[in-house]
């Protein structure tokens, strides 16, 4: 070994550690649990003490941190502007174009899934009073029957099969939309606004039809129950269907899909 290199290590310094690096078990004893970003190295421990005296490659493993670039975002642009937000969540959540890949992979293999899965989405907002509540409120485009009485309101009535064509239409562009575009996120942002009882749409103002009132709870527990049984049906594909690197690629992505949506239903409700 470089006898200068040598007496480096042995020199009394104060030396930064990149707090990203792994630690060493030979950290030493002046590096807090909690992990300091400083450690101090003593002449006092013998050159000659392995137990205690970091290798060279450890060493230098201390200098190995990564460079890491802060954007600067503007709180108040990223209210008023979808294409600022946007690229604000897809950078934060590292959406690329390969998780739009993924997802146009996996998409064809789980399309069955969804007609049942917009059933069984329903069933369940019928298990409890407050979302059931919901579809008493004429919605955004129905001009069919409503009915009077909360227990009247049944899974096969005909504003419920309305909106089940809306839910397959959403979980089907979930699946297959090109999100290099931007008409893609603009709908999805629309179906975030038509649930708090503003419509986005000109026509809708025009024919006086209302649209749909629902807390962002539940709007967000909806979400929460789509992004499981959509994970499900991927994770549950045959090996010799879809690999797992795929599988696992293909949660990943839609996950980050349904948080993104998330957003786009909160900012309407959240003033941030």
């Amino acid at each position: 070994m470089d006898g200068r290199f040598t007496q480096n290590l042995n020199t009394s310094l104060t030396e930064k550690i990149c707090p990203h690096s792994i630690r060493s078990g030979h950290s030493g004893n002046n590096t807090p649990e909690g992990g300091s970003i400083y450690s101090v190295q003593s002449n006092s421990r013998s050159s000659h003490d392995s137990s205690t005296q970091p290798t060279s490659s450890q060493q230098m493993e201390r200098h190995h941190c990564p460079v890491i670039f802060t954007q600067e975002v503007d709180p108040q642009l990223i209210k008023t502007s979808l294409d600022d937000r946007i690229a604000y969540l897809t950078d934060f959540l590292n959406f690329t174009s390969h998780d739009s890949d993924t997802i146009r992979k996996v998409a064809p293999l789980v399309n069955d899934i969804i007609p049942g899965l917009v059933d069984d989405l329903y069933a369940k907002l019928f298990e409890f009073d407050i979302t059931k509540k919901v579809f008493m409120t004429r919605n955004q485009g129905f001009d069919g029957p409503l009915p009077s009485k909360l227990e009247d309101l049944t899974l096969d009535s005909a504003q419920i099969t309305f909106r089940k064509v809306f839910m397959k239409s959403w979980a089907r562009r979930v699946l297959t939309s090109d999100y290099s575009n931007g008409k893609t996120w603009a709908y999805m942002d629309k179906v975030g606004i038509m649930h708090t009882g503003h419509s986005p749409f000109k026509h809708q103002k025009t024919m006086g039809i209302k649209p749909l009132n629902v807390p962002y709870r539940d709007c967000a527990l909806t979400l929460g129950w789509v992004q499981t049984i959509l994970n499900t049906a991927i994770l549950q594909l045959p090996d010799n269907v879809a690999s797992l690197t795929l599988k696992t690629d293909a949660v990943t992505a839609v996950n980050k899909v349904i948080w993104i949506q998330n957003d786009l239903f909160s900012r309407h409700y959240i003033d941030e």
